[in-house]
């Protein structure tokens, strides 16, 4: 009897201890990065910010400041959120150490460097971006993404049940 009690306290325990270990942050599109040939993402910007830009780049350019700013301390980064609100927004940078890492398109009014926007269809994208695309499951969404291996950045497009672009988000690869 005591080694079954023991078990049961040890087992929840390591189990636990697994999944505390798990980095939240990691991005499921890192199993798909060594099957994914590149693609070219170079030139991908909102009003001419990229992955990479300043903190302050984002302001200039865009000719305002961002209607709702967002601090997260763990980890540590700032959002610049343009929109008229925080539910219901066009763009959305992430900024960490002072550059964007991260940018989320919305609404129609921005859209990828070749002229997708939400809305458009997955061949558009296909039709814009190339075939040498992956594809996943997200939160009951299909999401396609591309990969720039040279210039360490990665594009994906969400597509609702009729494939068509939800949402479109550029970011920096970190491996």
């Amino acid at each position: 009897m005591r080694i079954k009690s023991y078990f049961l306290f040890i087992f929840p325990l390591i189990l636990l201890l697994l999944l505390a270990s798990c980095d939240p942050s990691s991005t499921p599109t890192e199993k798909y990065y060594s099957s994914t040939k590149t693609t070219n993402l170079e030139l991908e910007n909102v009003k001419s910010v990229s992955v990479g830009s300043s903190k302050y780049d984002v302001a200039s350019y865009l000719r305002k400041k961002p209607k709702f700013i967002e601090v997260t301390e763990q980890p540590p980064y700032t959002t610049y959120v343009y929109g008229k609100s925080t539910e219901k927004y066009d763009v959305e940078f992430k900024i960490v150490d002072n550059k964007v890492s991260r940018y989320d398109l919305i609404s129609s009014k921005y859209g990828s460097e070749k002229g997708i926007h939400t809305g458009d269809s997955k061949k558009d994208v296909i039709r814009a971006y190339g075939e040498n695309y992956y594809e996943r499951e997200d939160i009951g969404a299909t999401t396609i993404g591309y990969f720039d291996k040279n210039h360490k950045l990665n594009i994906e497009f969400s597509l609702d049940d009729k494939d068509k672009v939800g949402v479109i988000l550029v970011q920096k690869i970190n491996n």
